[in-house]
């Protein structure tokens, strides 16, 4: 039974950006959604995420009507080429290091993220993680709803989530390591046993520096 896990969060962590905006962005280039309104969402969204208020029920019940009538094989098509052209160009370097450390180390590596999960998923699997937690949606016909099932991966519910995660998988590690840059993380950072900010915004930066976190600084470019 491993004594360790690390946990990443996803975007603007793991990768330079957020995979939520981009994709929808992507989806806009493609001319697949048409309505500015999903781009708009999308920039309240963060706007309402750094400051913590974010309602992400209403904003996945508003994004996600887009996706409503596509097949999920259809969705996952268009995720595969979105990961490969937009998102891998993104990933940090830094980032990439860190993963295979702990891969040699053979610690379990968990990516847990408030983006809806077959985006989560698809985004991991090109880190080569296997483990992936985000917000799962409910499907009806075959299709993504903007009903979200069970508990969001978001502020306390990653929380939650990771202990049913870790239930499911039987492990009880001694020593948790988690990776983020928000302080919608905070609550994470508290359940973990060591914490690595990643170009923190102010208010996490602010509980690192009364904590002890350690602060890390990565870029698209290698020192």
């Amino acid at each position: 039974m491993p004594q360790q896990i690390a946990v990443f969060d996803l975007d603007e962590t793991l990768i330079c950006g957020d995979s939520s905006q981009l994709w929808t962005q992507y989806l806009w280039e493609k001319k697949i959604i048409t309505d500015p309104r999903f781009l708009e969402a999308d920039q309240e969204m963060i706007i309402d995420y750094n400051a913590g208020k974010l309602d992400m029920h209403k904003y996945l019940a508003f994004c996600l009507q887009a996706l409503h009538q596509v097949p999920h094989e259809q969705v996952d098509i268009w995720l595969t080429d979105f990961v490969d052209t937009k998102i891998r160009p993104l990933f940090y370097p830094a980032a990439l290091q860190q993963l295979e450390i702990y891969r040699q180390q053979h610690i379990p590596i968990i990516i847990i993220s408030a983006t809806v999960s077959f985006v989560v998923k698809k985004i991991a699997e090109a880190f080569g993680v296997q483990a992936a937690l985000g917000i799962d949606m409910v499907m009806e016909e075959g299709c993504y709803t903007g009903t979200i099932q069970g508990i969001p991966a978001f502020r306390e519910g990653k929380v939650t989530r990771l202990k049913h995660w870790l239930a499911e998988h039987a492990l009880s590690p001694q020593h948790i390591s988690f990776y983020t840059d928000s302080i919608n993380d905070l609550p994470m950072c508290l359940f973990a046993d060591e914490v690595f900010t990643v170009n923190a915004d102010p208010r996490l930066q602010s509980e690192a520096d009364a904590r002890g976190w350690r602060a890390l600084n990565w870029s698209l470019q290698l020192d």
